[in-house]
């Protein structure tokens, strides 16, 4: 008998380990999520009206569609696991980069993370930075930024174990507060240009958010 419960532990805890192995190197991309990581160093491929990232679950292809970004997924076996809409892909970065700069290099959003992933921007809340908007470093991690109709945005910051993380507050061209938003990093956004540039590998971590759209 206790030979018989011992095998029988010694199977449970090999299957249990066998499924643990699987879903480890096996991962696959998940129906109804809203953003993915694309690795530094993850290969790119760029064909005619579309951009393909080969990841460990499979690949994720980005189609240029008029003023819309649209995703597709698949799986390690070539499967198609969900399209997307509304893309946007951009790097997180940190403010004191802008001491080198006069005016924004790029689209610039405040974005804010839970649980390691990006979330959607709450309604009449998106913060966009447009590329060329001018910038003033008020003092140490307060950042403000002119837009293009009188309107600002500052940025107060502080550090944490890997990046910066603050508020920011956007005001109307008469110094009035329109909104806050809490706990937010700093974005770059990565044009379409730029996306339909790059060549054999992605050179630094970069994410894909969009709305997930049908299953396959």
């Amino acid at each position: 008998m206790r030979k018989g419960k011992k095998g029988y532990l010694v199977l449970f805890f090999l299957s249990g380990f066998a499924l643990l192995t699987r879903f480890s190197f096996g991962a696959v991309f998940t129906f109804g999520e809203t953003a993915i990581k694309l690795p530094a160093g993850c290969q790119v491929e760029n064909k005619s009206g579309l951009i393909i990232f080969h990841l460990e679950e499979g690949r994720l292809e980005i189609i240029p569609e008029a003023d819309n970004l649209k995703i597709r997924t698949y799986d390690q076996n070539g499967k198609l696991v969900y399209n997307g809409t509304q893309a946007r892909v951009f790097s997180e970065c940190q403010p004191e980069q802008f001491k080198k700069f006069r005016v924004t290099d790029a689209d610039y959003r405040f974005i804010r993370f839970a649980a390691g992933k990006p979330e959607p921007d709450p309604a009449g809340r998106g913060v966009l930075i447009p590329k060329g908007s001018r910038i003033e470093k008020v003092e140490e991690d307060l950042y403000r930024f002119h837009l293009e109709h009188g309107e600002t945005i500052s940025f107060k910051c502080k550090s944490t174990a890997d990046d910066k993380i603050g508020d920011c507050t956007r005001y109307t061209k008469d110094g009035k507060i329109m909104y806050t938003r809490t706990k937010v990093k700093l974005c770059r956004m990565t044009s379409l240009e730029e996306l339909q540039a790059l060549t054999s590998t992605l050179g630094a971590e970069h994410w894909v958010q969009f709305v997930t759209e049908a299953r396959s």
